[in-house]
């Protein structure tokens, strides 16, 4: 890693270890006031970064969505996008629609997905898959365009209608144009299930400037230069020109280490893929692109941005006793209330449809051993830039040991020590300290009057990494093997009312994966006209309604992943829709039966209702079980309260939630 180099005596110092321009009379330059200004500023940005406020949902970047005015998204690494559509008119059988992918110049393309499912273009952008051909004829054709500054125009819309000529380029502009040709009513539902088909498609996103190729810009996903790029870009930071190349040279390099993965092969150190909106506060972005390689920003002498990424390189420069005024404070790490032991965090996972997706969370077990095994989790990181699940580990791995150093110390050095100022980590030879740490200097200030320098130290231990920390990331089962997508499980349906209007109310147990949204559809009983009803990815109840009361109607409740596919439906067959509200009965038949040994057998028989969701066993207050049987079902339900005298009641609830009637309670002494 280059060095910086010290200057006697600078006349800016702060916390994030700013440092203007001088002359050589030791004033400062216009040129250096300018630049430790915006400097200063950026690496403000870099220090107080925590709690930033998310960013562009992952997932909303997949919608296609019509908007009077869209976001402005830059896309960069490999990212999966929808878009806004800008332009939509049908004439003679045919639509027409360009829809705006993301704002600047992209790399190239690398797949399409049409209504969720991957699809292949011929030469002519025409699609090839069975679906969309009819008797012979091609009837969706996808045309695309990079993004240019100065941008080739949708003729094809011309031919159709004069007004859109070259004046309609939609320079800088990622986009494409769908033409769809109608068929008859016999074939609609095969070839467009879902009327307008959506486009999403594969992008290598911006280009970024790579020092090591002479500064030509090309496409990579290398995290420092994509943070530089931030830095750089007009609508950034809009500090071009100040980035220290030999520093970028050295963080791009360690980014591009090969990093071994435990199934075989490696991956690079640190990537960046995603989204991001051109509207949002640039240090919001800067934010997450450093968590997720754990980078630092410093303001070297010279004026100029350094970026570092992880891991810390080991240092070069020790600090004696002798150098010591005075040790100002010490203490044993952050406040108990910041301490963390688990690091939960989320990414975008490539291998669940580019989905945002939970990853294993890091815990530190020697930190929980040494806390006497109590642990703490701490604030969910947001990884959503990373591409992989490995990535996301190693980055955790670095955080958790960032944030939870074992000591602070704060210390006022002689004028000898400005030598660690620029460093990141520093040695101590100071026999009151404890050893075996590297120190990270995380602020500084030097007093100007008598060169005296205050240091704030971290202590920190480098982590080791290994494959056989990877960690377990949520997979999607292989679709060509029986049974891999589970289906819904506690599934039920029954009739019941909304604000006076006939329902039917289902519910099921909560998803087995976030790759996975729950899929129900109704039907006028035999009929297998289906209708689809609208659900949030993550709920596990809903009413269907208004239906007319009294008639009966089939449903399906199945999981589907974002590339189509599904799992086992659960069916129910001739569910009759009702207005019914009023409140289900309690259990009956409640008693408790003593097996001694401290153990106790609960019986009941479950509430008789259609309604019937679920049957609740507290014990003295506490909930023991749950059961799922339906109405009018006997149960023996075993219980280990240990010798005692407690007391049992028995709760029903109906699919809409509703607490029904209470059984008990029931006292009984346990032997």
């Amino acid at each position: 890693m280059p060095q910086a180099l010290a200057i006697a005596f600078p006349v800016v110092f702060g916390a994030t270890g700013s440092v203007a321009l001088v002359t050589a009379a030791g004033t400062l330059t216009l040129a250096g006031s300018l630049v430790s200004i915006g400097g200063s500023l950026l690496l403000s940005v870099a220090v107080n970064s925590r709690n930033r406020p998310a960013g562009v949902d992952p997932a909303n970047v997949q919608l296609t969505l019509r908007q009077a005015i869209g976001d402005r998204i830059k896309h960069v690494g490999r990212v999966r996008t929808g878009g806004t559509i800008v332009f939509y008119r049908t004439s003679q059988g045919r639509f027409y629609r360009v829809v705006v992918h993301g704002h600047g110049e992209i790399d190239g393309i690398e797949g399409y997905i049409l209504d969720k499912n991957a699809i292949t273009l011929d030469g002519s952008g025409f699609v090839q898959e069975d679906q969309y051909v009819s008797d012979g004829t091609d009837l969706v054709q996808i045309l695309t365009r990079s993004g240019l500054s100065t941008e080739t125009y949708f003729s094809e819309i011309e031919d159709v209608w004069a007004e859109w000529d070259e004046d309609h380029r939609l320079d800088g502009l990622c986009t494409s144009l769908t033409i769809a040709q109608s068929v008859d009513a016999n074939d609609f539902g095969r070839v467009y299930p879902n009327r307008e088909p959506s486009l999403e498609m594969i992008l290598r996103g911006a280009k970024v400037r790579d020092p090591r190729i002479g500064g030509s810009p090309a496409w990579s996903e290398n995290a420092a230069l994509i943070i530089a790029d931030l830095i750089e870009d007009p609508d950034g930071f809009n500090l071009s020109g100040l980035i220290d190349d030999d520093w970028l040279d050295a963080a791009a390099e360690k980014s591009d280490d090969d990093i071994p993965l435990g199934a075989g092969g490696t991956e690079k150190r640190w990537r960046i893929s995603g989204s991001y909106s051109r509207t949002e506060k640039p240090a919001d972005i800067l934010s997450r692109m450093r968590a997720v390689c754990q980078s630092d920003l410093h303001l070297l002498p010279s004026g100029k941005i350094g970026i570092s990424v992880a891991p810390l390189e080991a240092p070069t420069v020790t600090l004696t006793r002798d150098e010591v005024i005075s040790i100002d404070e010490w203490v044993s790490g952050p406040d108990a209330l910041d301490r963390y032991t688990e690091l939960p965090f989320h990414y975008v996972d490539r291998n669940l449809a580019y989905q945002q997706t939970t990853g294993d969370p890091w815990i530190d077990a020697a930190r929980i051993t040494a806390n006497g095994g109590q642990g703490a989790i701490g604030p969910e990181a947001d990884y959503d830039l990373s591409p992989s699940h490995t990535q996301c580990r190693r980055s955790a791995q670095e955080q958790i040991e960032r944030d939870n150093p074992d000591h602070i110390v704060t210390i006022t050095f002689k004028p000898s020590a400005r030598r660690a100022m620029y460093d990141q980590v520093i040695l101590l030879d100071i026999a009151e300290l404890p050893s075996g740490y590297w120190w990270r200097v995380k602020n500084f200030g030097l007093d100007t009057s008598n060169g005296r320098l205050r240091l704030v130290l971290w202590s920190y231990v480098r982590p080791t990494w290994s494959t056989g920390l990877e960690g377990t990331p949520q997979v999607m089962p292989d679709p060509d093997e029986s049974g891999d997508i589970p289906m819904p499980s506690n599934a039920k349906a029954a009739g019941t009312g909304v604000d006076s209007a006939a329902g039917i109310a289902v519910v099921w147990d909560d998803r087995p994966s976030v790759a996975l949204q729950p899929v129900l559809r109704y039907s006028v009983a035999g009929l297998e006209e289906w209708e689809d009803w609208p659900l949030d990815p993550k709920s596990r109840r809903t009413i269907i309604s208004p239906l007319t009361d009294g008639s009966d109607y089939d449903l399906e409740l199945f999981w589907e992943t974002e590339d189509g596919l599904k799992s086992q439906a659960v069916t129910f067959s001739a569910v009759t829709a009702s207005t019914d509200t009023a409140a289900i009965p309690a259990p009956t038949g409640l008693s408790i039966t003593d097996e001694t040994g401290g153990e106790a057998t609960v019986h009941l028989t479950t509430a008789v209702s259609d309604r019937l969701w679920k049957t609740v066993i507290y014990r003295s207050g506490t909930e023991v079980a749950t059961s799922y049987a339906s109405g009018g079902v006997a149960l023996a339900i075993a219980d280990a309260p240990g010798a005692g005298t407690y007391n049992w009641t028995a709760r029903s609830l109906d699919l809409r939630g509703d607490q029904g009637g209470v059984a008990g309670p029931v006292s009984q002494t346990i032997t």
